[in-house]
């Protein structure tokens, strides 16, 4: 059997049913045998969307998406995509080609190269990619094979989930195998961690004493398969819940009656009230990065008892966050223990206001984004017929284009709203839409990306094109870098570099977008609402550009503390 043929069997039968790739002379062995397969594949047109794309087909499928890139450039250029996933967490398995093994460049004593290439496109990319990756590796031996594909699925996604490297010579991808006479990986057994009872009696004796509760709910108990163990877990305690903005806002909606919202820098207003006056803070399968704590993170959560279970157990002792008690565990193991506990709550009552469009109103020549995503939230339904939530799912960047749908819009329980939050790199929007809605069966799938942010990889509206793939694109047009421009005019009192004016100019979406065929409109203010519905009715891709005001008001950020001085509503029993 020849290796390259096995390759794609091992992905079909262990890993997943869909391929992300741009081709290269590099990996023709794995090509060719991927297009004999009965796998299907997605060609891009840039190995960073390929990695994307692959992760946005993790985050739904909650398993490794798989890309395929070449030697050299293919390699380096996947991983920001791969870094993107290291960070948040996110399974991916990435297949990469290299130069046959004789015209990989020698190392002297010291593991320098001995030149800088022998070979064409021939680069040292492994160890380039372990920084970013659980493993990263080079197929030297044929017979090998199995091992490796065996070791990084299974490092990809036990315990803390992440991206491999596999990367095959072309030489190794042309060999004869007996797949009867491979090695096997024998991993070790599995610990997910320690959850002694007198730690869990501790736990519940600190649950029983709080006057002030909170639990933040990160996206680590999705990761461990506890979804529904956090649920049955809700409705039992009833306990105040949160989640960390950008990674994990669909874990826990509003179809819970003590949800009190997006916690975090940009966040909602009652959750970072909670956060800052709680007195026993519960925080499962959350890294707590800065986005969480604020740089003010000497003050968070100031009069808390803080309990943190994370599966990493070098995330409970950074030092922006100090952790009263860390619980080194799997995420779903430790909830399904608390859910046996006989615990009785105090209650807190903290009010939820929504967000106020007319408090952040613009110039009315333009559209308010506040109001906008009011309108796509009451659209957003009848999409998946038979799914317990008929909403579409969500993509964004970074930038306008992702922070206001993470403060304004609410998501119903199943609906998936996907943001990297650790790397949030401009273009990701379109490429993790592409891979959602493979996820999905060729769904279609909102994305909200940035004017500036989706000339990263607005080459990708061929890959949406080419597959018919029903996605809703909306271009929030801000005349460029939002974010930049606060930035600079905040600490210089002058801009550069972040609008035409000053280098950045955006094309006219209204001549580019039906150059490739696809339908388009524009919304210019407020009385121009109405077109959303036509857009969210649409059959087939669409582009919508949103005519933002480039001075939107936004609401003002949180930094901890912030409202640790304000008493909190009120206390009873549940």
């Amino acid at each position: 059997m020849k290796l390259s043929d096995y390759v794609w069997q091992f992905i079909e039968q262990k890993v997943a049913d869909s391929v992300f790739l741009v081709s290269g002379g590099g990996i023709m062995h794995l090509v060719d045998s991927l297009g004999r397969s009965n796998l299907k594949s997605y060609c891009c047109h840039h190995e960073q969307a390929v990695a994307i794309a692959a992760e946005g087909y993790g985050r739904i499928k909650n398993s490794p998406g798989v890309a395929l890139v070449t030697t050299g450039p293919g390699g380096t250029n996947a991983v920001t995509g791969m870094a993107g996933a290291w960070l948040d967490s996110i399974p991916m398995f990435v297949v990469a080609g290299q130069v046959k093994r004789a015209d990989i460049t020698p190392r002297d004593a010291n593991g320098q190269p001995v030149v800088r290439a022998i070979g064409f496109q021939e680069l040292n990319v492994i160890d380039i990619a372990k920084p970013v990756c659980k493993y990263a590796v080079t197929v030297e031996n044929e017979n090998e094979i199995r091992y490796h594909l065996e070791k990084a699925l299974y490092l990809a996604t036990h315990g803390r989930p992440g991206p491999v490297f596999v990367e095959i010579p072309l030489d190794v991808q042309a060999a004869e195998i007996d797949p009867d006479t491979l090695l096997s990986f024998q991993p070790e057994s599995w610990n997910p961690g320690s959850l002694e009872r007198a730690t869990m009696e501790k736990i519940v004796t600190l649950l029983r004493e709080a006057k002030r509760p909170l639990l933040i709910a990160g996206n680590g108990i999705r990761l461990a398969g506890g979804e529904e163990i956090l649920w049955k877990s809700l409705d039992k305690f009833k306990i105040n819940a949160v989640t960390p903005i950008f990674t994990a806002d669909d874990l826990v909606t509003y179809d819970y009656p003590y949800y009190l919202g997006r916690q975090g820098m940009p966040g909602n207003k009652a959750a970072n009230y909670a956060a800052d006056n709680c007195d026993l803070l519960l925080i499962v399968g959350e890294r707590m990065q800065l986005t969480q704590v604020s740089w003010d993170y000497n003050k968070f959560a100031p009069n808390a008892k803080k309990i943190m279970v994370d599966i990493d157990d070098n995330e409970m002792k950074r030092k922006q966050l100090s952790v009263d008690l860390a619980v080194h565990c799997d995420a779903k193991v430790f909830l399904d223990e608390l859910y046996k506990q006989d615990i009785t709550l105090n209650r807190w009552d903290v009010k939820v206001e929504p967000l106020n469009p007319a408090d952040l109103a613009c110039d009315p020549k333009y559209l308010n984004v506040y109001k906008f995503w009011r309108e796509i939230g009451a659209c957003n339904m009848s999409f998946r017929p038979g799914s317990r939530n008929p909403g579409l799912d969500i993509t964004t960047a970074n930038g306008m284009a992702s922070l206001t749908p993470h403060q304004a819009l609410k998501v119903s329980r199943g609906q998936r709203f996907l943001t990297n939050a650790g790397l949030g790199h401009m273009g990701s929007g379109l490429p993790m839409a592409i891979g959602a809605s493979i996820a999905r069966g060729r769904q279609a799938v909102i994305c909200s990306e940035g004017d500036g942010s989706i000339m990263m990889n607005l080459q990708e509206l061929q890959t949406v094109v080419h597959h018919k793939l029903p996605l809703k694109i909306f271009i929030v047009n801000n005349n460029g870098y939002y974010s930049i421009r606060a930035t600079h005019t905040h600490f210089f009192k002058k801009i550069f570099a972040s609008d035409p004016e000053t280098g950045v100019s955006i094309p006219d979406f209204s001549k580019l977008i039906p150059a490739w065929g696809i339908a388009f409109e524009r919304i210019n203010n407020d009385s121009e609402l109405d077109k959303v519905k036509k857009v969210m009715d649409f059959d087939g891709p669409i582009v919508c550009e949103l005519m933002i005001d480039p001075d939107q008001k936004m609401p003002e950020k949180w930094s901890a503390g912030l409202y640790a001085e304000i008493p909190y509503v009120n206390s009873s029993s549940a």
